[in-house]
């Protein structure tokens, strides 16, 4: 691990460049020390309110995150059924349920989501379901576009206070995203069945 957190801390020190490297590594099968949301708090913060510059931290480590993503989707697509098999089958099972339920909106708030929130075991089932490469790719990116902008925004705005107030509230967060994710799921479902009478 050693290895990862000075491979981690150079990669940062390159900044937004880093950043995409960080993020897509993270993403794919390898997590670093701090991550990209550490990353992004301190490259954001050194940005001294500039939210262009926030914006385009945030930009570039959704990018990264996205193309990471696939990687790991790509090997839920080819032969996921044994990635899987180091998760726990029960979650495994719930999660491939939801997703059939829920759809894209799960991948949204699974990479929204903080961790320890499984966003890899998504990821993968994700690809053993066979989503759409683009749908799961526009859902990533997505979420984590709101993810890291609300994390690039909160640094650029507050600085190094920034760190304290998302420890402080990301349980409030959390319940927010769920509250929402849980309304946008009634509406499709709504939608869905009204489909069905219609037809």
């Amino acid at each position: 691990m050693s290895i990862l957190n000075r491979l981690s801390e150079y990669l940062a020190v390159m900044g937004i460049p880093g950043l995409l490297i960080i993020s897509f590594l993270d993403s794919a099968f390898m997590p670093l020390a701090g991550g990209p949301d550490a990353v992004i708090l301190v490259l954001a913060t050194l940005s001294k309110g500039d939210l262009a510059m926030a914006f385009w931290i945030a930009l570039s480590a959704t990018v990264g995150s996205t193309a990471g993503s696939m990687i790991l989707y790509g090997i839920g697509l080819k032969g996921g059924e044994k990635a899987l098999g180091r998760f726990n089958p029960d979650r495994v099972a719930q999660m491939e349920q939801k997703m059939r339920v829920y759809g894209a909106w799960v991948i949204v708030g699974s990479v929204i989501a903080p961790p320890p929130f499984p966003t890899k075991l998504v990821v993968l089932a994700a690809g053993v379901l066979r989503i759409s490469k683009i749908r799961f790719a526009a859902s990533v990116f997505i979420g984590r576009l709101i993810r890291y902008s609300l994390i690039a925004w909160l640094a650029a705005k507050f600085g190094e206070q920034a760190a304290e107030i998302i420890k402080a509230h990301s349980k409030e967060a959390a319940v927010i995203l769920v509250v929402i994710l849980l309304l946008l799921c009634i509406i499709r479902i709504w939608r869905m069945r009204k489909n069905k009478s219609v037809v």
